[in-house]
């Protein structure tokens, strides 16, 4: 948490005044309420559209970066063998021949010989971007003009793909995108991130793709080959944090569609991840989403009438019409993350709504530290943050301007 901001805050919300304090909170709490009340039918409408499966099914290549074994990694990937789909490509990229994943891939290869499955154990870096790289050794492998880039912590159900490929079926659509949701949280922290996910992110992008707002997510995205080898491929993404977001631009920029997948993917988090690492994962989302979007970040202010209207409430002491607002708000989040996941098909356990004030403030938190400049932690290495989300590594590294021949295992 950046504490500064923070004091910030608390000063400039002090030197404002009681009046001009509530008022601003009782403002950020209506519209909160009705955004989130709002995020149920958009919800409906594009999670409940059901389109016609086209008659021809194009053959797709599924490339997933790995690194480690990862809790659920075996049903993870399983779940993208036992597709009901005719034709796929299963590519694995691991970049060190000691990585866990190698293992678990062994056992799925093994107990589904009938799956085309490929792993390729190779160490080139493309870029500063360490999942980019992973799955850009693999990419010359495949063979399907369908590509589906998806990280390993997804799981999807048998008719995925099936529903995946009903927005191509318009040859304008070059990428085919995915919501998202946490599901099987485990301990106290990993049940509030998952909250985190469940009922912020995933609303607000549903309200956004129900709005007209078309953007990439890397839970998993189905892409034209050449629609994607012709907006720049893997070396327009090598250094770039938010890499989903930049091959949403870079595909519209190329001139065509996105469009999104009436279907709500599952990510598995790792086990018992601490406050601390949460904090830093979604200080870490909030400024890519700054950088990339500075007006509709600043914009999301007004989406945290919850932290405000308290925050004021601590500051200048009870008022019972914004104590009225901010447990109206409660409530209408309760509500549309509740039908939002039934909705998904998932209930919801209602004791988790326990989390929702606590998520709430959460938020703000990163948030407000989104502003900050500075360094981020991913994947074990210190990064600075660029306009536009690029990368830099804090410490010495030098990335390949292409990929080396060598060290490359290819199993097939």
């Amino acid at each position: 948490m950046d504490w500064r901001l923070l004091l910030l805050v608390v000063l400039v919300v002090y030197v404002a005044g009681k009046a001009v304090a509530v008022w601003l909170a009782s403002v950020a709490a209506a519209f909160a309420a009705i955004f989130a009340l709002a995020t149920i039918p958009a919800a409906a409408l594009r999670l409940r559209r059901r389109r016609e499966t086209p008659a021809v099914l194009p053959p797709i290549t599924i490339l997933k970066p790995l690194k480690g074994a990862d809790r659920g990694l075996y049903e993870n990937l399983a779940s993208f063998c036992d597709q009901d789909y005719p034709e796929l490509q299963l590519l694995f990229a691991v970049a060190s021949p000691s990585d866990p994943a190698l293992a678990v891939v062994a056992r799925l290869r093994r107990e589904r010989p009938g799956c085309d499955i490929s792993v390729v154990v190779a160490d080139g870096r493309l870029g500063c971007n360490p999942k980019i790289a992973n799955i850009a050794n693999a990419y010359p492998l495949a063979k399907h003009g369908l590509l589906l880039l998806s990280d390993s912590d997804i799981r999807v159900g048998p008719g995925f793909l099936r529903r995946c490929v009903i927005p191509l079926s318009d040859p304008r659509v070059g990428l085919v995108t995915c919501f998202y949701r946490c599901a099987d949280s485990r301990g106290l922290w990993g049940a509030l991130e998952g909250f985190c996910v469940n009922a912020h992110f995933l609303p607000q992008a549903l309200l956004a793709g129900a709005a007209g707002l078309r953007f990439a997510m890397g839970a998993a995205t189905l892409v034209r080959r050449s629609v994607f080898d012709r907006a720049g491929g893997f070396a327009a993404l090598a250094d770039r944090l938010a890499d989903d977001f930049a091959l949403g631009e870079m595909v519209e920029k190329a001139g065509s569609r996105l469009e999104f997948a009436d279907v709500v993917v599952e990510s598995i988090p790792p086990d018992a991840p601490g406050l601390s690492d949460i904090f830093r994962h979604q200080v870490r989302w909030q400024r890519t989403v700054r950088l990339c979007n500075p007006a509709g970040y600043c914009g999301a202010g007004l989406l945290h009438g919850f932290s405000l209207a308290t925050l004021a409430l601590l500051i200048f002491g009870w008022d019972a019409r914004l104590a009225g607002l901010a447990a109206g708000l409660l409530a209408a989040k309760a509500l549309a993350t509740t039908a939002i996941q039934r909705l998904s098909g998932w209930r919801q356990p209602l004791v988790s709504l326990v989390f929702l004030p606590v998520s709430e403030w959460l938020s703000f938190g990163a948030w407000i530290s989104g502003f900050a400049p500075g360094a981020v932690l991913w994947r074990g290495r210190l990064y600075r943050i660029l306009p536009q989300g690029r990368l830099v590594p804090i410490e010495d590294f030098e990335p390949a301007q292409s990929l080396p021949a060598g060290p490359l295992t290819v199993e097939p």
